[in-house]
Formats: C-alpha cells, sequence, structure tokens
C-alpha cells in the first residue's frame, strides 16, 4: 500500500464529504467529529457517487437512490455483510492522506 497526498485537511470540514482521485481509484472522504475516513465513491446498488450524499453521523445516504452506508466501515446499514471498499486515511502536516493498493 502507498499513501497518496489527496488534500489539504481544511478542505474536508466536519459533517462534510469530497471525492477525491488516488492511485486510479474513486474514493470519498468523509468528516466524521474531526475524523476522516475513505471509502470507494460508488454505491453498489447503480454506481452513483456517494461523495455529496447527505452525512448524518457516520452514516452517508445515496443521492441516487437512498442506499446508506457506515462510512467508518463501508457496510451497507441494510445489509452490513455488504460492503464498498475503504481505505487506510493519515494525517500529516495537514494533509489528508489515502492508502491505495499499489
Amino acid at each position: 500500500m502507498q499513501f497518496r497526498d489527496v488534500c489539504a485537511l481544511e478542505q474536508v470540514r466536519p459533517g462534510a464529504s469530497m471525492a477525491v482521485r488516488a492511485g486510479g481509484k474513486d474514493i470519498a472522504l468523509f468528516n466524521v467529529d474531526g475524523t476522516v475516513h475513505a471509502i470507494e465513491n460508488t454505491c453498489l446498488h447503480a454506481g452513483a457517487a456517494l461523495a455529496g450524499g447527505a452525512l448524518c453521523g457516520r452514516i452517508v445516504q445515496c443521492r441516487a437512490h437512498g442506499w446508506r452506508y457506515d462510512v467508518t466501515t463501508g457496510a451497507l446499514v441494510v445489509a452490513p455483510s455488504l460492503s464498498v471498499a475503504t481505505f487506510a486515511v493519515k494525517i500529516d502536516e495537514g494533509r489528508v492522506l489515502v492508502g491505495v493498493p499499489t
């Protein structure tokens, strides 16, 4: 795994999300109470982006059809055995770094 610099921490405010691309992956960043989480930015249902969906606590709702995911685990709320990929996140000198497979 290689950590890639994707944005400044200040760009992902608490309660907000942001779409980024790193290592050929579309990734959604979510700031939950000051901790940034990274998941695959593609809903399992129809491929819609998860970044920009309504975030309530640690649950994001897909804008297209309402599927809800736990951004800390990537799990689909109604069927936790289904999930989107998650990515490790590090903060270094005010920058968000996301771990992507090499």
